[in-house]
């Protein structure tokens, strides 16, 4: 009897034991939007507790099968089983008393927007930006490209995505449309040092989330600036590098200083720098003063971004034979000078109404004014009564520039003036937003009005013989207005728990005049026109696993002609012509997978294109272009993007794009379009020294792509394929981080970009190696 009690007693000791096991659960929590780690989150189960380190990562021990509660400020709670597995956790942001958090309906979140898209984090953008404009900075990023006319980053830069030049991007800044409403261009030169208040960049490929603004043809982008610190911080940044470029900024921010409601940042800059090549040299100073006031269920936030921009440039490339010399790749010469002044305010505002009721509104003024100027002096020979060809082009100038009008008798054979063409212009918008957010459902009801109106006027500066002295002369004048009403949905559907329904629709009316003056020889054009466009978008999401997801989408897109398709209104020999709208049909395909160590991306599109607008400088029209329209063409590509961090102190990156873009009509068909790569590669790593010093490393490579062409689809003539790698080094002692940077770190001599006029090949060449070394001081 005894013997069998022990027996009974050890049984029940065991069992007891193995119904009480435990495990140490290791995991990783990110946010779903960022796919970054989240530091500090609760991590509870029973008694114990634990919070995740800086990238998100925890362990903590607990009985196998117990509940384990995460749970974070701004995010949704979230219950996982404690298994021997690392698990992979993605908290869901959500809008919370006090406005923390609010995902906007134009926000892409992986696993549940069918769009394809990256977002560049506050941290990278630390890595990466210096001195650099924006474009510069989203070349590495999957399908976008980027180039300066400087040749090393500053001054005049331009983007692209998927080929698509940036008059097809929508561009914004916390959410605020930036697209010239003319001409539908960005000029990022008059947004100095922006990305030093970036939050982070989202980038959203093809038609995406965009419901308002301008159209977007090959993606948008959205630079998101940030007010809420967690403590008061003063910063202090200088830096020096080639070609005398030299950057300055002060940046404060009041943290919890003004109580638990009001916040206030700012920051002023100035960079400078000579460019790579001769006269490209730019000067930008910027200030950015920002506000954001917390009450029960409100949140605004304030915005003034003023940013002015001093720069020298020129239109024209290096021809064919100077561009492999090291020196002569480097000539230039006195052209324009370009001086202008722009000014953002905005005020952004969150309201919960309830649980599931939110109301965000985006009210906008934007601001600008300048010129730019170039010497126009010309000289004719006019001794020759039968050099009809001197004599034509004599009495062309006169008349361009209503000189005939009072120079009368007059048979100068050099007429020594500068030109000025003046823009004067503003825009002002509202963007209302009303959610309801089930846990089921989302639905987004909104709109835009904006109102624009533009003084375009042209002087000239004339200094001749039959004029006493300099006498500025209006030559030429017009107004252009723009009145866009935008109405959108933006629809989500959780039909069954894996499953994601997406529905948006966007409906457009844009009424567009223009009032060119009658001046001298100028028609006095009276013209208008009226667009209304209906873009629907519909995209499924299917959740396959906590770890892989994948996507398919449509839409359509469409966008009214830029002013200069329709008239050169500053050109006396301009006649209007009848422009169509371009129209986009998108088609997506993608998936998105993640792991504790690992997330990446792989997407698929076809965009089939009509009407298309290519275009090349306009070498007589300097600064202008010349457009050329194909019926239809076809963008598709095959895009991939992977990060990792195999240890604590290593991340890795790596993104390719294929693409294959050709003319589908036209004498022109099967052949590839100009001015879009054949394949885009990026790889880049950060590894984290001992002693607070890391070391990165950024590898570029850009497909051949070929050249446009004056009055012809396509060059047979190519920019060549290129390669480059940059390095540097960064280390923070005390209150101070120095950073050292080298680009093109192995001196290549390389194209970014080019065209053909008239059998004249013209190129930008980028800049051969140069460094560049930044001090900032944190009290």
């Amino acid at each position: 009897m005894q013997i069998k009690n022990i027996k009974t007693f050890i049984l029940l000791v065991f069992l007891t034991q193995m119904d009480a096991t435990t495990i140490t659960q290791h995991g990783t929590v990110i946010d779903i939007i960022t796919g970054r780690g989240i530091p500090a989150v609760n991590i509870i189960s029973g008694d114990t507790g634990t919070i995740t380190d800086e990238n998100g990562k925890f362990q903590i021990t607990v009985p196998s099968g117990q509940e384990i509660s995460i749970s974070h400020i701004g995010y949704e709670h979230h219950i996982i089983i404690a298994t021997d597995q690392d698990i992979f956790v993605k908290l869901q942001p959500l809008v919370i008393p006090g406005g923390e958090v609010f995902v906007s309906a134009t926000r892409a979140i992986s696993g549940i927007t069918p769009v394809a898209f990256s977002t560049i984090t506050a941290e990278e953008i630390r890595r990466r930006y210096t001195v650099e404009d924006v474009p510069m900075i989203l070349a590495h990023e999957p399908g976008v490209t980027a180039y300066s006319e400087s040749g090393n980053g500053t001054g005049y830069s331009y983007v692209t995505i998927r080929g698509f030049d940036q008059s097809r991007i929508a561009v914004m800044i916390d959410n605020v449309p930036l697209n010239d409403n003319e001409s539908h261009q960005v000029y990022w030169v008059d947004h100095a040092d922006i990305l030093s208040d970036a939050s982070d960049i989202q980038i959203q490929r093809g038609i995406g989330n965009s419901l308002y603004g301008s159209a977007a043809f090959g993606g948008s982008i959205n630079v998101n600036t940030q007010i809420e610190h967690a403590k008061p911080r003063m910063e202090l940044k200088t830096g020096y590098g080639a070609y005398n470029t030299f950057k300055t900024s002060v940046k404060g921010a009041s943290g919890p200083l003004l109580g638990n409601k009001l916040q206030m940042t700012g920051r002023y800059s100035q960079l400078d720098s000579d460019g790579y090549r001769d006269h490209h040299s730019s000067s930008q100073k910027a200030l950015f003063l920002a506000g954001q006031y917390k009450s029960g269920s409100w949140i605004n936030q304030f915005r003034a971004l003023i940013g002015y921009a001093k720069t020298n440039l020129a239109w024209w490339g290096v021809t064919a034979e100077d561009i492999n010399d090291r020196e002569k790749r480097r000539a230039g010469y006195q052209a324009y000078l370009d001086d202008f002044l722009q000014q953002i305010y905005s005020l952004n505002s969150v309201w919960r109404i309830d649980n599931d009721l939110s109301f965000s509104n985006v009210v906008y003024l934007v601001k600008g004014s300048g010129y730019y100027e170039n010497d126009k002096s010309e000289s004719f020979d006019l001794t020759a009564d039968d050099d009809s060809s001197e004599v034509t082009k004599y009495n062309d100038f006169l008349y361009e520039y209503n000189l005939d009008q009072y120079l009368t008798g007059d048979s100068s054979q050099s007429m020594d003036f500068t030109r000025r063409k003046w823009i004067i212009n503003s825009y002002y918008g509202i963007i209302p937003t009303l959610t309801l957010n089930k846990q089921h459902m989302r639905l987004d009801i909104g709109g835009e009005i904006r109102i624009y109106s533009g003084n375009h006027y042209g002087e000239i500066n004339l200094l001749l013989p039959a004029t006493s002295g300099q006498n500025w002369r209006k030559y030429y004048q017009y107004f252009g207005d723009k009145l866009l009403l935008t109405g959108f949905t933006h629809f989500m559907l959780n039909p069954v728990e894996r499953l994601r329904l997406i529905a948006d629709l966007q409906i457009q009316s844009i009424h567009w005049t223009l009032d060119q003056k009658t001046i001298g020889n100028a028609a006095g054009h009276q013209l208008n026109a009226d667009w209304q466009f209906i873009n629907p978008r519909f995209g499924a999401v299917y959740q396959l696993n906590d770890q892989l997801s994948a996507f398919v989408n449509y839409g359509r897109g469409q966008k009214e002609p830029a002013d200069n398709q329709i008239i050169e209104a500053d050109d006396v020999f301009g006649q209007p012509v009848q422009a169509a709208a371009e129209v986009i049909d998108d088609y997506e395909l993608g998936a998105n997978f993640i792991t504790s160590i690992m997330q990446g991306s792989v997407n698929w599109y076809r965009i089939n294109y009509y009407n298309e607008q290519l275009r090349n400088i306009d070498i007589e029209q300097e600064g202008e272009y010349e457009y050329l329209s194909a019926a239809s063409t076809r963008h598709q590509g095959l895009e991939f993007e992977l990060t990792c961090q195999p240890s604590q102190n290593l991340q890795l990156g790596f993104n390719w794009s294929l693409n294959n873009h050709i003319f589908v009509s036209g004498p022109a068909a099967d052949k590839r379009l100009p001015g879009i790569p054949k394949y885009l590669l990026n790889g880049w790593f950060q590894f984290n020294l001992p002693f607070n010093y890391q070391l990165f490393g950024n590898l570029r490579q850009v497909g051949e792509q070929l050249m446009p062409a004056q009055s012809s689809p396509v060059s047979n003539k190519a920019v060549l394929a290129y390669s480059l790698v940059d390095l540097g080094i960064g280390c923070s002692f005390g209150i101070f981080e120095v950073v050292v940077k080298i680009n093109n770190l192995f001196d290549k001599l390389y194209i970014t970009n080019g065209y053909d006029w008239d059998g004249w090949l013209y190129y930008w060449p980028g800049a051969t190696r140069n460094g560049y070394f930044s001090v900032v001081m944190n009290l």
